[in-house]
């Protein structure tokens, strides 16, 4: 088709190039999944009672801030050696502060769930952790899940990059939102199924409640204190994308 004197040819819009949105890969939604099981099936198969399921999920609590420590590592290794003075003194406050809220949320755990199980000091607790597992030797698994999914958010946080772009500080708090309301849901969760004599179906519901966190995180839509910033957020749409240009007249 010949062009018309005094214009310029204007390009069709390439279709393929307005692809649809992103989506999440697969791999970390399945693993996400799969590591849940354990729990599911500790549950439903090998008589794991509510006190023995919530005590497992505040151990995740540890392995998770021992992940965010080593976030903190990677971030300064990444970005260089002002980096590591800050993740040196925000890891060692991090410590502190986090270790108080896991002790004082591992006593409230037994206290409310454990019977006679006493659980005031870190010595009690660690007793506490070795009794349960020895009665019920098949929360080594669960608890091996919960490092495995722990070890996958850490590859991935290498692996996107995100390790030289955040900084300690959004390291630092970003574990509270997600324990403080996850585990809202599971003390909640475990007085009323206490009140209905532990039924296994409301166990089952309580570990997929924790496989929905555990997915929408994979998903990186995670719980967090605030809003969104502004460079979290996607760009608007371009209003001009998918016009044709507009015709010139061509300068003689």
């Amino acid at each position: 088709m010949r062009a018309i004197p005094g214009h310029e040819s204007t390009p069709a819009p390439n279709m393929n190039a307005m692809k649809a949105p992103q989506v999440p890969m697969a791999w970390p939604v399945i693993a996400a999944i799969g590591f849940n099981l354990i729990p599911i099936i500790g549950v439903a198969f090998w008589g794991w009672s509510a006190f023995a399921l919530i005590f497992l999920y505040w151990l995740e609590n540890v392995v998770i801030g021992a992940r965010t420590l080593l976030s903190m590592g990677a971030n300064a290794v990444a970005s260089g050696m002002l980096t590591g003075f800050a993740a040196i003194f925000f890891g060692g406050f991090f410590t502190m502060h986090y270790g108080l809220f896991c002790f004082v949320h591992g006593t409230f755990v037994v206290t409310l769930f454990g019977g006679d199980v006493s659980g005031d000091t870190m010595g009690e607790l660690w007793a506490t952790a070795l009794n349960l597992f020895a009665q019920q030797p098949q929360l080594y698994l669960g608890l091996f899940s919960i490092v495995a999914w722990q070890v996958v958010q850490f590859v991935r946080f290498v692996a996107s990059g995100t390790a030289k772009t955040t900084n300690p500080m959004a390291l630092m708090i970003q574990p509270y939102p997600r324990i403080i309301i996850l585990h809202l849901t599971i003390i909640f969760g475990g007085f009323l199924l206490m009140a209905l004599n532990e039924p296994v179906a409301g166990l089952i519901v309580m570990a997929l409640v924790k496989t929905a966190f555990d997915v929408a995180e994979a998903m990186g839509k995670g719980p967090r204190f605030g809003a969104a910033k502004d460079e979290d957020a996607p760009p608007p749409p371009d209003p001009t994308r998918g016009r044709p240009a507009p015709i010139r007249p061509r300068r003689r």
